[in-house]
């Protein structure tokens, strides 16, 4: 199963790095890379949707970068150019990894989960509650999302498949509300994880935007520290898209954190 999950994602990140493979065809053969070679680069690498910064970072590095050509080797192949490319995004990506599962002394630690409609909240709490119950971690799932009792049911479904504790509010219930009596619940069953699945919601709307700066301050009347994390999450197909939903977001509550869903489908 894993290894199928695996060979889904290589095929779907395979047309990302197809587009990405063509803005180098153009520079493949040469002794040198020009000003036109490089401005041709960056177009192909921002209309691939690998974004402005970024393109403009890695084209930097192929500008400076000093390629070894030797008598067997002439010509600039594209081994080269994508080891370049491979080692700089590398690096982008290293500097904003953070781990959720490490230990902390929060407990339990709250993880507060936020995003648009059809991003993959529900599902990625259930998987966040998956690892965490690998690690022999106690577990309190709490369903927030009061608009739709499909997301309430999917949810207990997955505190069910990963044994964790389930709660839940009353239909119309607050969000804020129940997220409050979630936390009074985990700290009585001395969990060690509360996962806060919110309603999916656009960044435009400021009644369901000021929702969750309500859940936030409402929680840390039992816990100055909670939520403990504050994690966007973002559907992989939408690309450059999602930056606004993140700076809209974090202007509201000020996000610890993202986590990328259907990246098998971008």
């Amino acid at each position: 199963m894993a290894f199928n999950w695996f060979k889904k994602l290589k095929t779907g990140l395979s047309k990302s790095a197809q587009k990405v493979e063509k803005a180098f065809t153009s520079v493949i053969g040469k002794k040198k890379l020009d000003e036109n070679s490089l401005t041709e680069i960056e177009d192909q690498l921002i209309s691939s949707d690998l974004g402005v910064n970024a393109s403009i970072k890695i084209v930097d590095k192929l500008r400076n970068h000093k390629f070894e050509l030797t008598s067997k080797n002439k010509e600039i192949s594209k081994e080269m150019i994508l080891k370049v490319v491979k080692d700089e995004l590398n690096k982008i990506l290293i500097n904003s990894e953070k781990s959720l599962f490490k230990d902390n002394n929060d407990k339990p630690h709250v993880i507060l989960l936020i995003g648009v409609n059809g991003s993959g909240k529900t599902t990625t709490a259930g998987k966040i509650a998956s690892m965490l119950k690998e690690n022999n971690k106690k577990v309190v799932i709490a369903a927030c999302d009061t608009f739709r009792a499909a997301a309430v049911e999917q949810l207990e479904q997955w505190a069910s498949r990963t044994k964790s504790l389930f709660f839940k509010g009353s239909d119309s219930s607050d969000a804020a509300a129940v997220a409050f009596k979630a936390l009074e619940f985990s700290i009585k069953e001395k969990a060690d994880y509360l996962i806060v699945d919110t309603a999916g919601r656009l960044q435009n709307k400021t009644g369901l935007m000021d929702e969750l700066s309500k859940i936030c301050r409402v929680i840390s009347k039992l816990d100055a520290n909670a939520p403990h994390n504050k994690i966007v999450v973002l559907d992989g197909t939408v690309g450059q898209n999602a930056h606004s939903q993140v700076k809209n977001f974090n202007e509201q509550i000020q996000l610890t954190g993202m986590i990328i869903t259907k990246l098998d489908g971008s």
